[in-house]
């Protein structure tokens, strides 16, 4: 079990820098899932944490196999699926995956801020569906150039476009009764990941890779970062058309590949698939394990035995990338003195939009519940900007 690394108190100094012999023993206390836990007491504030504290397994009831489930959502398996394998409920592996999304996206925010990267940047959208093909959703993947590194991701939720039946129409207007989506959520999603791209070029020189879609250009010209780019003569944006072939030689080949290798993967986002995601939230999670997979654990080129995965191929430092993976399934990563963006916010505070499964029965729209201690976890993380 962790034995805790910070205090748990937001208000306390060994809650960010603790001195040597901070923590004392404070007695032992018996669970089911877990077995004895040693209990601590912080020496400045009092503060109690235990050997569960900061483990991936806090608060839960029962300690399943995380490497198993990690391996099991990135191939694309369903909830019900890996419980029957486990020989658990589905709840319970839904909460395990919003746990692992978590771990990744801390995990990856950590990562990042190691990072120096060059300013060829390359986003583009990625069009799947929420609970029905009449909810078409689309993520917003942004992606280094020179290592295919995903970078970050936003998600939109919007309706069904194009020719209508009459059964659909009819279909359609009684579900809008129920919920619709916000107008312009579409340029919101692209403007969140708009916002990010300074934290990944510093003040260099900015290049932008996109398709011939309107909403990037009017976006990227209203973002007052990227106005000051402009007019230093630091942004320069490129628009390939997607009639282009999707060769290594097409400027948009990084988004296009890892566009691949997410439908290749996700089973939720395989054309016509009939394994849509059922909440806006856990398809989220569910993409942030998928990039600390393509991003840390898978080779950056498979036919190269000796190849890095792309973290390293992009400049992380070997000791980071190993640490980070050795304690991903034990270890809570904090938060501490990092900047998360308010793209990662949302998905972390399950906040957002997700249209209703059963809307005939008026099903309210739901999410994974948000546990106190990972509220906190978030607390301690420095306000996005």
């Amino acid at each position: 079990m962790p034995r805790p690394q910070y205090c748990r108190n937001p208000a306390c100094p060994c809650a960010y820098d603790p001195p040597p012999g901070w923590l004392a023993r404070a007695g032992t206390y018996a669970t089911r899932a877990h077995g004895t836990v040693q209990r601590y007491a912080c020496k400045r504030c009092g503060k109690g944490m235990g050997d569960q504290t900061e483990s991936m397994h806090y608060y839960a009831k029962r300690h399943l196999d995380l490497d198993e489930i990690f391996s099991r959502v990135r191939g694309g398996s369903s909830l019900r699926d890996i419980g029957r394998e486990l020989g658990c409920s589905r709840t319970a592996v839904a909460n395990a995956v919003v746990r692992l999304g978590r771990q990744a996206m801390a995990c990856h925010v950590d990562l990042l801020s190691s990072l120096e990267l060059p300013g060829k940047l390359v986003f583009d959208g990625l069009v799947s569906a929420v609970t029905s093909r009449d909810y078409p959703s689309q993520i917003q993947t942004l992606v280094n150039r020179s290592a295919e590194l995903l970078l970050a991701m936003t998600h939109y939720v919007g309706e069904r476009g194009g020719p209508r039946t009459g059964k659909q129409r009819e279909r359609i207007e009684q579900k809008r009764a129920l919920w619709r989506p916000q107008p312009g959520a579409l340029s919101e999603s692209i403007r969140l990941l708009v916002n990010e791209l300074p934290r990944f070029v510093g003040r260099g020189k900015i290049r932008i890779d996109t398709d011939e879609n309107r909403l990037y250009t009017s976006v990227i010209n209203a973002d007052l970062a990227m106005r000051w780019y402009r007019q230093t003569q630091q942004l320069t944006v490129v628009q390939t058309p997607s009639t282009v072939p999707r060769t290594t030689s097409n400027p948009l080949f990084p988004v296009n590949y890892v566009d691949r290798m997410i439908r290749h993967r996700m089973r939720e986002h395989t054309r016509e698939s009939i394994a849509l995601g059922q909440n806006s939230t856990m398809q989220m999670l569910r993409m942030w394990i998928f990039a600390w997979d393509h991003n840390v654990r898978q080779p950056y080129r498979v036919n190269d035995r000796h190849c890095s995965c792309r973290a390293i191929e992009a400049g992380a430092r070997v000791a980071l990338v190993t640490r980070l993976q050795r304690e991903f399934m034990s270890r809570r990563r904090s938060l501490r003195r990092l900047q998360v963006p308010e793209s990662m916010r949302q998905v972390w505070l399950g906040r957002l939009a997700t249209p209703p499964v059963h809307w005939r029965k008026g099903q309210r729209t739901i999410g994974p519940a948000l546990r106190q201690y990972a509220l906190l976890d978030l607390r301690f993380a420095r306000p996005a900007g």
